[in-house]
């Protein structure tokens, strides 16, 4: 309701007065519930959003905001400068001093950063002599920080992060070469970065064999678009599946001492059957395992699992409720709210604490929402197939694995981790469009896997898809000695 500001100011002075005109309910009834509504005024209710706590005030500057230092430059080439004129021990130049300089060891460092295209190309124009008499060349040798080949591996390794890992696409790249004076087209760049994939593939077997024996795997998909599989479902039944997804797989442990591995798939098989694929070769050993999903039906068909349920997608269905049923989904959403918050402050703590920590916090609050629920049915007061009686619906089937974090020492509250991983997936979808074909696609989910799987270790993908590169007769016979947490130890016993 719109009113004029004179209006309101007449309203303002009657009510002062201790009137209440009849035709000024409506006008406060709005006022009251826009107070409702805003999430920034002390003491309101929350607004139906997806960030439902109030910004904090910030006291002071972040430490670390800013400008980086020179110490995190660790990619840097060093310099060292020594002064033109002045050495250690030699006498201080300030007139009537007396005193000898000595070395501080702590050097004043200036950052200076410059740019230029990802490839770069170096031409060497060896000297040719040819004897007069019998006709015969001698070319110059090639100098000895030559590669010898056109293509040195960073190559392959620059476009293959920049393609699949930052959704870079190929034709992109080459204009950009084009300009800098370096050519390199769209389709000697695929060439390039299938020379990769082949170079890396006995690791990527490896890293599955490792995935499959985690005791805690994640899972989720999203779209894809592979071309050759549309064609395809021009032609297909009806019934026939014509779907096409990238499936991102977490194989990770239950504390920070074993690597986790990320690890993807795209064609026609979904997350369940992707899951089991990887499962198959799983050892007896590793026993029964945690599979963390949203309630979806693409589950594996594994028997040896126990399924975790993702709190985050129990949540999304009150946050779609809210408007209409803002009472009730307050309630759900701050008894969540706290959980995450109990949550936060077991980051640093080992499995064992932080299930102790959230049994002592956290169980009394999910066993008193889960009785609410059951008497919000008992007693009528949610018709079952309204939008909230959905919700609190999904609560109560997915309860035993929403509740698994009450019960397992380190199973996460949600599958938050794998659908983060999905996002360069859903970026190259976004840059790229599409795989022309099924074996590009196998090409993108090998080097995407290599490079998510590096950076979740803290290594930098594109030195370490070059060393693969150059030892890749090394990296065939054993490829369990060249992983991204082990190669850097390996590399420098060869060496």
């Amino acid at each position: 309701m719109k009113l004029e500001r004179v209006e309101l100011l007449r309203l303002e002075q009657r009510l002062s007065q201790g009137e209440l005109p009849e035709d000024s309910r409506p006008v406060l009834l709005e006022a009251v519930r826009h107070l409702l509504r805003c999430r920034y005024r002390p003491g309101s209710a929350a607004a139906p959003t997806e960030r439902r706590n109030p910004r904090r005030k910030v006291k002071g500057k972040k430490k670390g905001h800013g400008r980086h230092g020179a110490s995190e430059f660790t990619g840097a080439e060093r310099v060292v400068v020594a002064h033109p004129e002045l050495k250690a021990g030699e006498p201080c130049p300030e007139p009537q001093c007396g005193g000898k300089l000595y070395d501080l060891h702590a050097p004043n460092k200036d950052v200076e950063l410059m740019a230029q295209p990802p490839i770069q190309a170096k031409v060497y124009e060896c000297q040719v002599l040819r004897c007069a008499r019998c006709q015969k060349t001698f070319p110059a040798p090639l100098p000895s920080e030559a590669h010898g080949a056109k293509y040195h591996p960073s190559v392959d390794a620059v476009v293959s992060v920049m393609r699949y890992a930052l959704g870079m696409p190929h034709h992109r790249l080459a204009q950009w070469q084009m300009w800098a004076g370096v050519p390199l087209s769209a389709s000697t760049q695929f060439e390039r970065v299938e020379a990769m994939a082949n170079a890396v593939f006995p690791v990527y077997r490896q890293l599955e064999s490792l995935a499959a024996d985690r005791p805690l795997l994640q899972s989720d998909d999203t779209g894809a678009r592979i071309l050759e599989l549309q064609t395809e479902n021009k032609a297909r039944a009806p019934d026939e599946r014509t779907g096409i997804f990238t499936t991102g797989i977490v194989a990770r442990s239950f504390d920070a001492t074993v690597p986790p591995i990320v690890l993807y798939a795209s064609g026609r098989r979904h997350a369940g059957e992707n899951l089991d694929r990887l499962l198959a070769n799983r050892s007896d050993k590793a026993g029964d395992f945690i599979h963390m999903a949203d309630a979806s039906s693409m589950a594996p068909r594994c028997a040896r699992r126990v399924t975790a349920k993702c709190m985050v997608h129990a949540r999304r269905y009150f946050i779609e409720a809210y408007a209409a049923f803002p009472e009730h989904c307050e309630r759900v959403l701050n008894d969540i709210a706290k959980i995450y918050q109990f949550d936060d402050k077991t980051r640093s703590m080992d499995p064992d604490a932080r299930l102790d920590y959230h049994q002592h916090n956290s169980r009394p609050i999910m066993e008193a929402l889960y009785e609410w629920i059951e008497t919000q049915f008992r007693e009528r007061v949610v018709e079952p197939n309204s939008r909230l009686g959905k919700a609190f619906s999904y609560i109560k089937n997915h309860w035993p694995g929403l509740n698994l974090f009450l019960e397992v020492p380190g199973v996460p509250l949600d599958n938050n981790e794998t659908e983060q991983e999905l996002k360069p997936a859903q970026r190259h979808r976004k840059n790229s469009l599409f795989f022309k074909t099924q074996a590009g696609a196998e090409v993108g989910d090998v080097l995407l896997s290599i490079t998510r799987t590096s950076v979740k270790n803290g290594i930098d993908p594109v030195g370490y898809l070059s060393t693969v590169a150059i030892h890749a007769d090394e990296v065939r016979r054993s490829p369990e000695s060249w992983l991204p947490w082990n190669y850097q130890k390996n590399l420098n016993t060869l060496n």
